[in-house]
């Protein structure tokens, strides 16, 4: 074995290997295991966003990009907004982070961002209880199935999937005290990155300010990806709190 060959594997295979064939979760392509994907490059990611999961100096340079945010961030303070009540938030599937705060420490870097990635299904931003509409809205389907409804709406149809199997959604906010127009890009720009065929959103976002006048396509991925690292930091530093119908009967859900 080449000691080139030999530096790749040390440095790009996950530190914490699990033993093959035991608690494999099949999504969107990828088998996932306790942290430990295989397929990692059968993913619908952008490139940019792709290109920080294949080795662990890329995935190091995401702390460059805070530069795409800082302009961003600087243009949209001075105009002088006064309603400032939005931010962004994830929903994410917990059958694929497992706990992922808890076994982060013990997991690879590359490892514990790609399971956070893969585990987004839906990028938003709004205010109030915003986030919680779209869980009322699959409430009203738990007792009467629509499947028109659920082919047309991709992410009522993966929260009716996650419940039915006494799962709950996890939900991040963050970017609090933000206007809608900065909302709005920051919501742009994670779903650019992520791409439009691995989410269930249903259009692509809006770009204001910088991001939509000066930025390239490739600057304001590599903006939604300092954002969604961001996010990242914000998830894993906490216990997940699953969300269940409020509805449903199950101990599981009244527990929680």
């Amino acid at each position: 074995m080449s000691k080139f060959l030999l530096t790749y594997i040390v440095t790009c295979w996950p530190l914490q290997l699990q033993k093959l064939g035991s608690n494999f979760i099949l999504f969107r392509g990828a088998k996932y295991s306790l942290g430990t994907i295989a397929n990692r490059r059968y993913t619908n990611f952008s490139p940019e966003l792709e290109q920080t999961l294949q080795s662990e100096n890329n995935y190091q340079s995401i702390k460059k990009l805070s530069k795409y945010a800082a302009p961003h961030i600087k243009w949209h303070r001075e105009q002088g907004n006064t309603d400032l009540q939005y931010f962004n938030y994830l929903l994410l599937d917990p059958r694929v982070t497992n706990k992922l705060a808890n076994r982060a420490p013990g997991m690879h870097c590359i490892d514990v961002w790609f399971t956070f990635l893969r585990a987004i299904f839906y990028v938003g931003k709004g205010k109030g209880i915003r986030p919680f509409v779209h869980f009322l809205q699959a409430e009203k389907l738990l007792g009467t199935p629509d499947s028109i409804k659920q082919a047309k709406d991709p992410k009522l149809a993966l929260i009716l999937s996650i419940w039915e199997q006494k799962r709950g959604i996890l939900l991040i906010r963050g970017f609090r005290g933000i206007s809608s127009a900065d909302a709005q890009t920051r919501e742009a720009s994670m779903i650019n990155a992520l791409g439009m065929n691995h989410l269930t959103n249903r259009r692509v976002g809006v770009f204001f300010g910088p991001a939509k006048n000066k930025y390239t396509p490739t600057q304001r991925m590599l903006l939604g990806i300092a954002l969604l690292y961001k996010l990242m930091s914000k998830f894993i530093a906490k216990e997940e709190r699953e969300i269940y119908p409020q509805i449903s009967v199950d101990p599981v859900a009244k527990a929680a």
